[in-house]
């Protein structure tokens, strides 16, 4: 049985002499990484810099501790630093005080959503969201953090309620732009990617603020520096001076916070897994992230998620377990302890470089581009969702995906997928000859047989009273069609094998396509019908009505049973 929180129990078997090694230089090479995308995530999130740093030490003991992954990195991401920066900028009134502490806030609120989310055993909401709606936020969410970094790239104020008038506000400046926050920005920029490109080895974030600062102590070009970092650990306290709606404000944050990290962070656990081949449940994950939120808002840090970059940092690098992250946190500790005068020449324009770089991937269309080849509706929710999310903010656009997707839900429902299958000569399988659903032409496999004297119909979804009135009415399109031909079929199997469950008004339309086809002395089949769907069946006297002998476990047998010779091919 399974404990609601399982307290690192990988530490009972560490291996201590054989790992201890691999896992302190992956840490070292992954601090690398983490602490200058820390510190950009923090300006995104429209915080000082040390508050990315403050989010990681505890963050990543905890989910160390509770989490499932080995390799999995908790820390400052872009998304939900921009989620933080939607929720705060609204609340903070440009105070920076106060948006500190409701960004430490807005990361116990979200660890609360997440633990709540756990212990109720709501990892099914994961899937609540389409993976076109939330490809097109991520991608929007992505560009969105570029373009507000292009400020500082530039050495420009910018200003704009939305991603379009940012952009435009930088361009039309150009005569304001600092040459030298140019110059450093861009320069870093190419830096990086020209070091991941021909030298991964190199750390390349590191090296862009090394060489950087180097330029700035040396040369003192005129650019906005990163605001000096106070030296010393974080303390541990729960933020103060909050009102209560504020922090009812912040609670529904959380829930974006956690709907957000969590699509980000599943996505790069599972990734990781394929290596590690960790064994990962959602509902304990939840738990987890909330204990890592708990950890970077109790530092009074922001809120954090799972990396797929750093945690593939950390597997290349070595590691062996989770101890790795937790040698990672004491970095980070030695860096705000010792090293954080060093960031004092640190130009604005090389940490947006970094957050540039660091979103860059994410910001690719290609997600968009695949759905416009596969499905033109998946590709239009993405798309608007992506226009939300620039024209608007975040917030907005979250709602507007969650609506998204119950529309789009809806649709597929009432209008699923509907085919006339055939018999591919090859293999002998029944495939898709022909597309009945409205918005959906061609011949997915032209040489498919149609078997003589049967129509095999296929209906994609489960049959409830949304679409009970498709699947009679495409059944009975085609024995009208049929007759119009002269070629009304002896049969008409109809393959089950996507109806995964049945109600009252779908079992209604069962028997009344069976009345139908009886019209023409045509015999009704069913195909390929599941166990739970079958006992439905048995339950709304669907099968009292047509009879258990019309029900077949595979599409071969139906045909075999109405075809003139019988069928002898076997269907997958």
């Amino acid at each position: 049985m399974q404990r609601w929180f399982p307290i690192g129990s990988w530490l009972k078997d560490y291996n201590w002499h054989g790992s201890a090694g691999a896992d302190l230089i992956a840490a070292v090479s992954v601090a690398a990484l983490l602490v200058p995308e820390s510190m950009g995530y923090a300006s995104v999130a429209g915080v000082p810099a040390e508050i990315g740093l403050y989010a990681a030490p505890l963050a990543l003991v905890m989910y160390a501790m509770f989490g499932g992954s080995k390799l999995m990195v908790f820390a400052a991401a872009g998304s939900v630093a921009a989620v933080s920066a939607s929720v705060v900028g609204g609340l903070s009134g440009g105070d920076q005080d106060q948006a500190v502490a409701l960004t430490a806030a807005l990361a116990l609120t979200s660890g609360a959503v997440f633990v709540v989310a756990g212990l109720a055993k709501l990892g099914w909401i994961t899937n609540f969201m389409s993976k076109a709606v939330m490809s097109g936020f991520i991608i929007g969410l992505s560009i969105q953090i570029i373009v507000g970094q292009f400020g500082k790239l530039f050495g420009v104020d910018q200003t704009g309620d939305n991603t379009f008038a940012k952009l435009w506000s930088v361009i039309s400046d150009i005569g304001d732009w600092t040459w030298a926050a140019v110059a450093l920005g861009v320069g870093s920029l190419i830096l990086i990617f020209a070091i991941q490109r021909f030298v991964p080895k190199i750390p390349a974030a590191l090296a862009a603020v090394v060489i950087s600062s180097v330029i700035v102590a040396v040369f003192d070009p005129d650019t906005d520096l990163v605001a000096e970092i106070p030296q010393g650990l974080p303390s541990f306290g729960v933020p103060s001076g909050i009102s209560g709606s504020d922090w009812l404000t912040l609670v529904l944050g959380g829930c974006v916070v956690a709907l957000v990290g969590f699509s980000e962070g599943w996505g790069a656990s599972k990734q990781i897994a394929k290596k590690t081949h960790d064994q990962l449940n959602t509902n304990q994950e939840f738990r987890a992230y909330g204990a890592g939120q708990f950890g970077a808002g109790i530092l009074g840090g922001m809120v954090v998620t799972g990396s797929l970059s750093k945690s593939s940092a950390n597997e290349e690098a070595g590691a062996k377990s989770q101890m790795s992250n937790i040698m990672l946190a004491g970095v980070v500790l030695l860096v705000l302890a010792f090293l954080a005068p060093a960031f004092q020449w640190l130009p604005e324009a090389a940490l947006a470089a970094i957050v540039i770089n660091a979103m860059w991937g994410s910001a690719n269309p290609h997600a968009l581009i695949v759905l416009w080849k596969i499905d033109k509706i998946d590709f239009a929710l993405g798309l608007a969702t992506l226009l939300v999310v620039l024209a608007f903010d975040l917030l907005p656009a979250m709602i507007t995906g969650i609506i998204l997707s119950i529309i789009y839900m809806v649709y597929r429902i009432s209008f699923p997928g509907r085919s006339v299958l055939g018999k591919d000569p090859t293999s002998g399988d029944f495939v898709t000859k022909r597309w009945l659903a409205e918005g959906r032409t061609g011949e997915p496999h032209k040489d498919a047989e149609l078997v003589p004297g049967v129509i095999v119909y296929r209906f994609s979804a489960p049959l409830v009273f949304s679409n009970a009135e498709a699947f009679t009415e495409t059944g009975e399109k085609l024995l009208i069609a049929a007759a119009a031909d002269d070629n009304l079929p002896h049969a008409l199997v109809i393959d089950f094998e996507e109806v995964f469950s049945v109600d009252s008004t779908g079992a209604a339309a069962i028997t009344s396509l069976f009345e139908y086809t009886q019209r023409f002395g045509v015999e009704l089949m069913l195909a390929r019908v599941h166990s739970t769907t079958h006992t439905l069946l048995q339950l709304a006297g669907v099968s009292d009505e047509i009879g258990d002998d019309r029900i077949y476990d595979n599409i071969r047998d139906a045909v075999a049973a109405v075809s003139t010779p019988p069928a002898a091919e076997t269907d997958a």
